[in-house]
């Protein structure tokens, strides 16, 4: 695999400041004392020279840089599968369980099955009341008769059953009462010191702290085994060659027939 052509967007600050480290070095300080360009705008002008062509100085640390994505690009996705699996996790652990459904399900059923019973034992006596006034509905009024008085057993027993219920929650859930007598308070002990610095209390990180170091660490090696290779590969010989190039020999006869020039005044006068 080998690196893409130029450098991503997030790794151009990273660049520059190889760069200007490159610039502040004592070998390119003095090959610009020697170019005679020793102001600001020479060294800017060195420096735009390079921010052009940082594709062609990127290529000499490709195969680094090229290492140094696969480990960002596998830290972003350890980090996107941990953050992805915490919130599914922390949901099963705040889920009711089947258990606790109905443990809530008994005091309302304790409730409502004596009123719907009650209600059917009223309805049936009724009906069978008013049907046995008829003789050829005698039959159907025992049974709604005899209906009735079910319901109303039933009835009685989930009332009793359901008050035996109510009573012992009430009973489990319960506040003990207040001791009106006033408690002696204890005496403080004064607190150790703890030496050096206070401990915060963090929140927990969404990853293991074991797997966030090793791919933290992974990611930070990489970076600095590119930026080396960028800078003693690529920045550096770049500017000695720009810097090469413009000590041209044109340049350097021209600065020696002033020489000349001078020291002939100089031998006249």
């Amino acid at each position: 695999m080998t690196a893409p052509p130029g450098l991503q967007a997030e790794d151009r600050p990273d660049f520059e400041r190889a760069l200007h480290q490159a610039l502040r070095t004592a070998e390119i300080r003095a090959a610009l004392r020697r170019n005679g360009a020793t102001g600001d705008a020479d060294i800017q002008r060195l420096r735009s020279q390079a921010l052009v062509a940082s594709k062609l100085i990127a290529t000499a640390a490709a195969p680094e840089y090229a290492a140094y994505l696969r480990q960002r690009a596998a830290a972003a996705a350890t980090t996107a599968s941990t953050a992805s699996t915490a919130p599914a996790a922390s949901v099963r652990s705040g889920s009711p369980t089947p258990a606790a459904g109905v443990r809530g399900l008994l005091p309302v059923l304790a409730v409502l099955t004596p009123a719907l019973a009650g209600a059917s034992t009223a309805a049936f006596l009724l009906l069978g009341g008013l049907l046995g006034l008829l003789d050829s509905q005698r039959e159907l009024a025992d049974a709604l008769l005899t209906a009735g008085l079910t319901s109303a057993t039933i009835a009685a027993f989930t009332l009793v059953v359901g008050a035996a219920c109510l009573l012992v929650t009430a009973v489990r859930h319960r506040t003990p009462a207040p001791d009106p007598r006033p408690r002696p308070r204890p005496r403080s002990r004064p607190r150790p010191r703890p030496h050096g610095r206070l401990r915060l209390h963090r929140h927990p990180p969404t990853r293991p702290p074991h797997l966030g170091h090793r791919v933290d660490a992974a990611v930070a090696t990489a970076r600095d085994a590119w930026l080396r290779a960028l800078l003693h590969r690529g920045i550096l010989p770049f500017l000695r060659d720009r810097l090469e190039r413009s000590h041209s020999p044109s340049r350097t006869s021209r600065v020696q027939s002033e020489e000349s020039s001078q020291k002939s005044e100089r031998g006249t006068t």
